[in-house]
């Protein structure tokens, strides 16, 4: 039986409604990390937790639950079986873990699926909706950017490190925030002259916001992330900036070397001795998902650490060899196929900020499933950005 052309366009209007709905819930993401109070030890606040989950969480699980082929197209994308693996194995960690809240560590695990699932059938591979987006939250950010640097002027901290509001009240997490900001806006190219002024304004500015947050992963990760898009031009002019990048790069690490190693390795090494240990107590299970331990720190000093500092490790102490693998084969996939996919913009994307984060969470944001932090921004993020490249059975040239 033919399907009336006005029931059909009805059905399609109330489909882009609710991807309209997501992406604002998206966006929303993005902007509560700006602005939005946070709890303790920088996990987002209940106002943000709220509203996160009205205009995020509950239109994407109406949709789900509305039809659950939706679900389906989304475990049948490439890296998502071996992830949803990973998350099921998480689950079951909690059977023997000694987090004080597990029911907490299960709607994370849920909120990660979720968020995978808003941005697939918020977003898709719909190219206009990808650079909203991107380019509507690099601007937020800098709009951070500035107003942190403000306030950063005119009340210096004692330890002199820039930081943002909420959960970027941190110059690490503050760091990895900018450093995507910039990452989003760099592949995109604008017509218009005005446009251009502002996209390397907004990048100056974010760039200027992650010097001052005094962040060597972060420094270190920009300009690995920086070298290789820049790198994988094929422009005689790319390979000029190149060996400028490396030039002036040299030139600012030898003329910040006493800053840069005025806090030594910042007890890392002893901080890796003591997660080693740890994983070896329990290696096959891990300590499970959210355990709570402390790695003691130059022997009772007031130093012990509650994390691993390494995401890697931090993933191997509490989900144990299994979780380790897992997670590893996803992430070195996830560089693959934006290695592949590196002359498209999204490609481009995701493989900017996939080196970003694998430079950058050797030393800093240790937690794999968390809260929606900035950690988000550098992990979680390219992941769903990698559901709209296209897999092995599609035609690259339909999906650009």
């Amino acid at each position: 039986m033919a399907v009336h052309p006005t029931v059909m366009h009805s059905a399609i209007e109330v489909d882009a409604r609710w991807r309209n709905l997501l992406c604002g819930g998206l966006m929303v993401l993005i902007a509560g990390m700006c602005i939005l109070p946070a709890g303790p030890s920088f996990n987002p606040g209940k106002p943000y937790q709220y509203l996160l989950a009205l205009t995020l969480y509950l239109p994407a699980l109406i949709l789900g639950f509305a039809r659950f082929d939706r679900w389906r197209d989304l475990g049948h994308r490439p890296l998502m079986p071996w992830l949803l693996v990973l998350l099921c194995w998480s689950a079951v960690s909690l059977a023997w873990t000694n987090a004080s809240r597990p029911l907490d560590e299960i709607l994370r695990i849920l909120s990660v699926l979720v968020f995978l699932f808003a941005w697939r059938h918020g977003i898709g591979d719909d190219p206009r909706r990808q650079r909203w987006l991107l380019v509507g939250g690099a601007g937020l950010l800098a709009a951070t950017a500035i107003a942190a640097m403000l306030r950063f002027a005119i009340q210096p901290p004692p330890d002199g490190r820039v930081t943002g509001f909420g959960v970027m009240a941190n110059a690490n997490l503050l760091a990895a925030a900018m450093g995507a900001g910039f990452l989003w806006l760099w592949p995109w190219r604008f017509h218009m002259r005005g446009q251009r002024l502002l996209k390397w304004s907004a990048m100056s500015v974010l760039v200027a916001c992650l010097v001052l947050a005094d962040s060597r992963s972060a420094w270190a990760a920009l300009f690995a992330a920086v070298f290789v898009l820049l790198a994988i031009r094929r422009k005689e002019r790319a390979w000029r900036r190149v060996v400028a990048l490396i030039v002036v790069g040299a030139g600012v690490a030898v003329a910040a070397y006493p800053e840069l190693s005025e806090r030594g390795w910042s007890f890392r090494p002893q901080i890796m001795q003591h997660s080693w240990d740890l994983f070896l107590q329990q290696p096959w299970l891990g300590l499970g998902l959210g355990a709570r331990f402390t790695l003691p720190v130059q022997g009772g000093m007031g130093m012990d650490q509650v994390h691993t500092h390494n995401l890697f490790t931090q993933i191997a102490v509490e989900l144990g060899l299994p979780g380790l693998l897992l997670w590893s084969g996803i992430w070195l996939a996830l560089g693959w196929r934006a290695w592949r996919h590196r002359d498209e913009v999204i490609g481009r994307v995701v493989l900017g900020l996939w080196v970003f984060a694998s430079v950058m969470v050797q030393f800093d944001l240790p937690h794999l499933i968390d809260s929606p932090r900035p950690g988000w921004l550098i992990i979680w993020l390219p992941l769903a950005l990698s559901l709209s490249l296209p897999s092995a059975s599609t035609d690259p040239s339909r999906a650009r």
